[in-house]
């Protein structure tokens, strides 16, 4: 009998969650992504006088060319892609501090992705890069490193993040505008 009574319960709560999760990834947008480079200055003149640097402080400038947004999925939703919502979190140990998105310095780059509607039942094109500044606790062991990408989904959103097959990030010392515009 008390087999019984788990045996159903599980049942019940197995088809509860099964459907949950079902219902709630009906209108998931799959966002491409990928991480050619990190650097932990950035040179806005190298041959300038005076000299201005950007430097990521305790942590490193992450690049992630934003490759394209899916939005087939069943039930599908118009999609507003906003890139401040994205961000890369975590250190070398594990912890969760999130990076934030942007930099003083994107004004001196091309293609840094800006806010856009994914129409329903379509996918996009290359939305363009975005630049995190990630702390960390040991920035020397995020030269290469790959780092997640994660979007803070609002209400009603639903992002599945996957990362592009490719090569690690290149290390840029120092990343400059023209190093970085001729990223692929």
């Amino acid at each position: 009998m008390m087999l019984q009574l788990h045996a159903n319960i599980r049942a019940i709560l197995i088809g509860s969650v099964g459907s949950i999760f079902l219902s709630g990834c009906q209108n998931t947008v799959i966002l491409h992504y990928r991480q050619p480079a990190n650097c932990y200055l950035f040179d806005s003149n190298p041959t300038g006088s005076p000299h201005t640097t950007t430097s990521a402080g305790s942590g490193m400038f992450l690049f992630y060319d934003i490759v394209s947004i899916e939005n087939k999925a069943s039930g599908a939703k118009d999609f507003n892609f906003n890139p401040a919502k994205l961000f890369a979190n975590g250190d070398s140990k594990g912890n969760t501090v999130p990076g934030t998105p942007g930099a003083s310095f994107t004004y001196l780059l091309t293609g840094i992705a800006v806010p856009k509607l994914v129409p329903k039942g379509t996918t996009s094109g290359s939305l363009g890069r975005v630049v995190i500044n990630l702390p960390s606790d040991d920035p020397a062991a995020l030269k290469t490193a790959q780092m997640n990408l994660l979007y803070k989904s609002a209400s009603g959103e639903s992002v599945l993040l996957a990362r592009d097959p490719g090569p690690a990030p290149k290390f840029l010392d120092p990343c400059t505008p023209a190093n970085v515009n001729a990223l692929p």
